[in-house]
């Protein structure tokens, strides 16, 4: 039976982290919900693209957030292709060219403290400092994760960055995590993953990594 995450209900200092993982060289982080609190931006980017296609989900706005959490942006293709509205002869890849397109618009219009705490800028300068190994591992494409780190200035903190373009299986698979600690050369015992969807935090568990479930948002 695979352990339960430990949710964390605010952003923990390096040092809290250290106390309760004394053997702790690596922070994983997810991106979207996790390192930055952008879900909202992305429903707005989904919005965007419902009103100028005037697409009508079958289900309430709730279900819609449910199906959609933390999925990446292919597999919300999938759950929307058949939808009234959704132009027929889109694929996967003019889906996301729309979504990215709309999601950079907004966020370029967006003070990043109002989606990227304090606390965690300061964890990821901890760790810096204190030689903490830092890997970003997103299902987000490459474009809008580098627009993202490049906006809040936190490019340069990380290690490692994969994102949907690099992974050929993504999360609830392992793998994009398994990547992460092969390049990483630690051990899953010396590693933490901050994760907060469901898809996520089931490919964090299986990776069988120390696993942090975001309740700081």
């Amino acid at each position: 039976m695979k352990p339960s995450p430990i949710t964390f209900p605010k952003v923990p200092s390096l040092f809290e982290l250290k106390q309760g993982y004394p053997g702790l060289k690596a922070l994983f982080f997810d991106m979207d919900g996790t390192l930055f609190n952008t879900e909202e931006y992305h429903a707005q980017a989904m919005f965007m693209i419902g009103e100028r296609y005037k697409i009508r989900p079958p289900y309430s706005p709730e279900t819609v957030h449910d199906l959609m959490m933390g999925k990446a942006d292919h597999l919300v293709f999938d759950i929307i292709k058949d939808w009234e509205g959704v132009p027929k002869e889109w694929t996967a890849a003019d889906f996301i060219h729309q979504k990215n397109a709309n999601l950079i618009e907004i966020l370029a219009k967006v003070d990043p403290a109002k989606y990227f705490p304090t606390a965690i800028l300061s964890l990821l300068k901890e760790a810096k400092t204190e030689g903490i190994y830092l890997a970003l591992v997103t299902s987000s494409e490459k474009v809008v994760t580098e627009e993202l780190l490049k906006i809040a200035k936190v490019r340069d903190f990380f290690n490692l960055i994969l994102t949907r373009d690099d992974c050929p299986s993504h999360k609830p698979d392992p793998w994009p995590y398994l990547k992460a600690m092969k390049e990483s050369h630690f051990d899953k015992s010396e590693i933490i993953i901050f994760e907060d969807s469901n898809v996520g935090l089931e490919a964090a568990i299986s990776s069988g990594a120390h696993v942090i479930k975001v309740g700081w948002y």
